[in-house]
């Protein structure tokens, strides 16, 4: 996998790595306070409207970044090749903006890629549910039952409380609802 490749034949998944890379490396060489503007909080609307899909793109921990920037990459390229650049920015776009949407109903804040990596998973992995590319030879649509087993069950019994659960099934939920969409418009990968 070269880089180059990915630019031609990923450019969204590039682009939208390249900015989240960038807002990293500031929070992380200077005060993360830096990017609090690109933050979505609830207190700060409706003046930061912007942050509803800025938020996506910030990332102050390692783990945080490196999570969601390995499914951008690896999930997110060939959802970009199954439907087009395109089509592929308007889901990752919607599913942000699904995840910001949840974080403002439910009066809370947040950042990060990973409703726009959930909503990237479910469209994957519902496209091809019967294929076997998870460990132990699972169909496809294993994970993506899995993640909202495990997001409903995190929600219900307030488990890991500083993770994002309802922007992820928010996210994973227009992922679905964008694969019955584009479905019949999938190109060869």
């Amino acid at each position: 996998m070269k880089i180059i490749d990915i630019m031609k034949k990923s450019p969204v998944t590039f682009i939208f790595f390249t900015i989240s890379l960038i807002i990293f490396i500031i929070a992380r060489l200077t005060d993360p306070e830096n990017i609090r503007f690109l933050a979505l909080s609830n207190s700060e609307l409706p003046e930061r409207w912007y942050t509803l899909i800025t938020h996506g793109f910030v990332h102050v921990e390692p783990y945080h970044f490196i999570l969601n920037m390995v499914v951008l990459i690896f999930v997110g390229r060939w959802v970009e090749r199954l439907i087009g650049s395109r089509k592929y920015f308007v889901l990752t776009f919607l599913c942000i903006l699904a995840g910001g949407t949840s974080i403002v109903l439910w009066g809370t804040a947040g950042i990060g890629f990973s409703a726009a990596g959930f909503g990237l998973l479910f469209y994957y992995y519902l496209a091809f549910p019967m294929e076997k590319e998870l460990y132990f030879n699972l169909p496809n649509v294993v994970l993506p039952i899995l993640l909202l087993l495990v997001s409903v069950i995190a929600i219900v019994f307030d488990l890991l409380g500083s993770v994002g659960h309802i922007p992820h099934l928010a996210g994973g939920i227009v992922g679905a609802i964008c694969l019955f969409i584009f479905r019949k418009k999938h190109r060869e990968i």
